[in-house]
């Protein structure tokens, strides 16, 4: 039986999490699929775990390889892949058993390449949906407008809009289409890699589909990499913005896209001023302010800030970019570590 869709799960020290993650999707209702796990080096009991499971399905292929990065091990998932769709999801994650079969339908309905769904966010304090406000099939010069310009960032900083997570995770996507434009992780960036893959593939489709469930459960606990310290995180942010603007660049839509982008840019900065405060950052207090200082004195950033009109920017956000701007390191440092521990406490990414 060849497999309507291939699902790749890259796994890297995630034994706790396995069981219930690939349960999960052998237990879809669409049947004829292949469950890829990549052990991408894993430390701890996940490469067991991983040859139990492939045990009991024989649905289920195993690549234990070297650590390479998720990048790499999802490559090698696409590699290995015979479906005509593919699937990625993470091994902390699980996804609802009628995910994929009604996934296929929409996209097969609308003709389209990409399949699109709604996430659950799991933590603990609960379970919250997160919605995207567009449905049905997106048409090619809405995608640019709906779907990749929300995904890159929010059109503003004003209290009520949203993004969409550019994550490919809430995605079921043409293994033909992906073969036919040559995309791929890239293995050199360590931040927003699933970003970069999502926009490329939206820019070299006709059409997606949106289904409106929401049938991902991405779970977020102390462990995951969205609360967690991570080293040199400002100069990776900036090493893949930097490859997301040649890749627009290269489809004629940076113009297009210029404000988005730069809405992004400020927020690779809060978001690395934040990482900076983080209680598992194991510098002194003097080094963080001198990298706080480093972040702040980009002119780049300076001129982005320089052209928002703060008036209609949302209360907690012009706090933080009239700090930006003014360069407070000191008093931005003591205002993320607060906001920290307050998101921490909350288990929100």
């Amino acid at each position: 039986m060849k497999p309507r869709v291939s699902i790749i799960v890259p796994v890297y020290n995630a034994a706790p999490y396995l069981n219930q993650c690939v349960s999960s999707l052998t237990n879809q209702t669409l049947k004829e699929i292949e469950i890829i796990l990549i052990n991408d080096g894993s430390t701890d009991d996940s490469l067991a775990v991983c040859v139990a499971l492939a045990a009991t399905d024989d649905r289920i292929r195993l690549i234990d390889k070297p650590n390479g990065g998720v990048s790499e091990a999802r490559n090698d998932g696409l590699r290995a892949a015979v479906g005509d769709y593919v699937g990625f999801v993470d091994p902390d994650d699980w996804v609802d058993t009628e995910m994929y079969e009604r996934m296929l339908s929409a996209l097969t309905t609308a003709q389209a390449d990409i399949c699109m769904c709604n996430y659950v966010k799991e933590s603990k304090e609960g379970t919250v949906p997160v919605l995207m406000k567009q449905t049905g099939a997106i048409e090619k010069a809405a995608i640019l407008d709906d779907i990749v310009a929300n995904v890159i960032a929010k059109p503003s900083f004003r209290s009520g809009e949203t993004d969409i997570m550019g994550s490919v995770c809430r995605l079921l996507v043409s293994r033909a289409l992906l073969e036919k434009e040559n995309i791929w992780f890239d293995k050199e960036v360590a931040f927003m890699e699933d970003l970069l893959v999502c926009v490329e593939t939206f820019l070299k489709c006709e059409r997606i589909a949106i289904d409106a469930g929401a049938y991902y459960h991405y779970r977020v606990h102390d462990s995951s990499t969205v609360m967690a310290y991570k080293p040199h995180f400002h100069q990776r942010q900036k090493q893949a913005f930097a490859k997301l603007q040649e890749l627009l660049v290269r489809e004629g839509k940076a113009a297009e896209l210029a404000t988005r982008l730069a809405n992004r840019y400020i927020i690779i900065a809060l978001l690395s001023l934040a990482n900076e405060a983080h209680k598992d950052n194991p510098v002194s207090f003097r080094e963080k302010i001198r990298n706080i200082d480093k972040i702040l004195a980009d002119d780049e950033l300076a001129a982005t800030l320089g052209k928002i009109d703060l008036d209609a920017v949302e209360s907690r956000k012009k706090l933080e970019l009239n700090l930006m701007k003014r360069k407070a390191s000191v008093t931005l440092y003591f205002y993320y570590s607060v906001f920290n521990k307050i998101k921490a406490a909350l288990g929100k990414g």
